[in-house]
């Protein structure tokens, strides 16, 4: 079972506001890809697990975790005990899966999940429910504004915006929509034991002026929805590295067969400090 790890304060500020970091002694970050998006991040001893309680049918179409990795996750056994915070970008299957979150809950009775009003909404239709709610923190804040969560001796901040886009044409006018324009979608900036990660979740990244305004300081880790690692920078990457200050890149959300980059991939990764993972529990010690 999880220790307690106890929401301390939930504070609601606007983008004119500089994201705030908590000053501690630098320890070894752990950082182990479940699948997709789903990571764990260890330092100091504290566990986060972002993105990481889904699989099944509704992950279809992105590496997913394997039915012993969800069994795992289902009852809160290593290396998923004592997870003092659970955080959802979004209630897509291929991110969060309602009823094996639900089960981690009711097995890890002081854990706290964060996420947005939808995936609340899936939640609230589990067994146990009427258990677990005191835990979850809803983050209902408007897009664009800055939402900062200090949990057990740890800071989230958690950036409520947009989902990416995905253009589909109604077969009936023709005309043509984002699927995606009504998902509630949150990012996050982790500060634990003197270090920080950023997980992108599936925004567009491609608003710089928006980033820019938060004055991150350096982020040690980016979790960055996938580009082309080329020789020529991308516009996601140079936003990510500038506006951002992350350093080190971990790639995710990568759809199976895709081709990331030509012949010198690896050499161009290994220049720019990007890692892609391989395989389901690859694990980092980023000193």
């Amino acid at each position: 079972m999880a220790r307690t790890a106890a929401l301390i304060l939930t504070l609601v500020v606007f983008v004119s506001i500089a994201v705030s970091g908590m000053q501690e002694a630098r320890s070894p970050l752990s950082v182990t890809f479940i699948a997709n998006e789903g990571f764990m991040i260890e330092c100091g001893g504290k566990k986060v697990l972002i993105d990481g309680l889904f699989g099944g049918k509704g992950a279809a179409g992105y590496q997913q975790p394997s039915d012993s990795i969800i069994g795992l996750m289902k009852m809160a056994e290593a290396p998923f005990d004592s997870i003092d915070l659970i955080a959802v970008t979004h209630y897509h299957g291929d991110h969060f899966d309602a009823g094996i979150a639900a089960s981690y809950l009711r097995n890890s009775h002081g854990t706290i999940l964060i996420c947005t009003p939808q995936a609340e909404e899936k939640l609230a239709g589990e067994e146990g429910y009427d258990d677990f709610k005191n835990r979850i923190q809803v983050v209902a804040a408007p897009v664009d504004s800055v939402v900062v969560i200090k949990v057990g001796g740890f800071e989230a901040v958690v950036l409520p915006g947009k989902h990416g886009q995905y253009i589909e044409t109604d077969e009936a006018t023709g005309e043509k929509f984002d699927r995606h324009r009504d998902v509630q979608h949150l990012e996050y900036l982790f500060s634990l034991c003197g270090r920080k990660v950023y997980h992108s979740g599936d925004a567009p990244l491609n608003d710089m002026i928006r980033y820019q305004r938060l004055g991150w300081g350096t982020v040690d880790v980016g979790l960055v929805q996938w580009f082309s690692p080329r020789e020529m920078v991308s516009y996601r990457e140079n936003l990510v590295r500038e506006a951002i200050g992350v350093e080190k890149i971990i790639m995710m959300h990568i759809p199976p067969g895709r081709n990331l980059g030509g012949p010198d991939k690896e050499k161009v990764c290994a220049e720019r400090n990007i890692i892609i993972p391989e395989r389901s529990m690859e694990k980092w010690i980023i000193e």
